[in-house]
């Protein structure tokens, strides 16, 4: 009788599983839809004007710039952070419990937890997949205040670095 109960509980813990995986698909659909969507309204109606925008303020010197590049770095760091929020979101997760009972995987929780500062600063400051690591801080349960610590200052200076490169090498040519 046992093992019959162990059987449901298998097959009931799979079908959970496809319909939770297929449920999540339909919805990423739906979301990666709209944003396409929107993009596409945003370029029609109002690409030549944010075009012009950027080329004006491309060449401007002063707080104007320097007020863009900071609120452009700000507004990263919170994207970020709801890309953390995702991760702690579905740490939460049914699915996720379950996932997380295998001991490799938590052993690569308990490593990140020690080194994750580093890759969080990697991944501010190169072309590493930022919002990708955003979310593992999320999922492994990093403390929002650390992240958001790390996470601000040096996004913004990257924005300042990048925005100076590209400025001045634009002037150059």
């Amino acid at each position: 009788m046992k093992k019959a109960d162990d059987n449901n509980i298998v097959h009931t813990e799979q079908r959970f599983l496809k319909k939770y995986i297929v449920q999540k698909i339909f919805w990423t659909i739906i979301a990666l839809l709209l944003v396409v969507a929107i993009n596409m309204l945003i370029n029609k109606y109002a690409g030549g004007y944010f075009n012009n925008i950027a080329q004006i303020y491309q060449f401007k010197a002063g707080n104007e710039f320097l007020l863009i590049v900071l609120v452009l770095g700000i507004v990263s760091s919170l994207c970020g952070f709801i890309a953390f929020l995702g991760g702690k979101y579905l740490h939460t997760a049914k699915i996720a419990r379950i996932i997380v009972f295998q001991k490799k995987f938590k052993q690569y929780g308990d490593l990140f937890l020690k080194y994750g500062w580093v890759i969080i600063i990697l991944a501010a400051t190169t072309p590493l997949p930022f919002a990708m690591v955003c979310f593992i801080s999320g999922y492994f349960k990093f403390s929002p205040v650390t992240f958001l610590k790390i996470v601000v200052p040096v996004r913004i200076v990257r924005f300042f670095i990048s925005a100076y490169l590209i400025k001045y090498s634009i002037i150059l040519l």
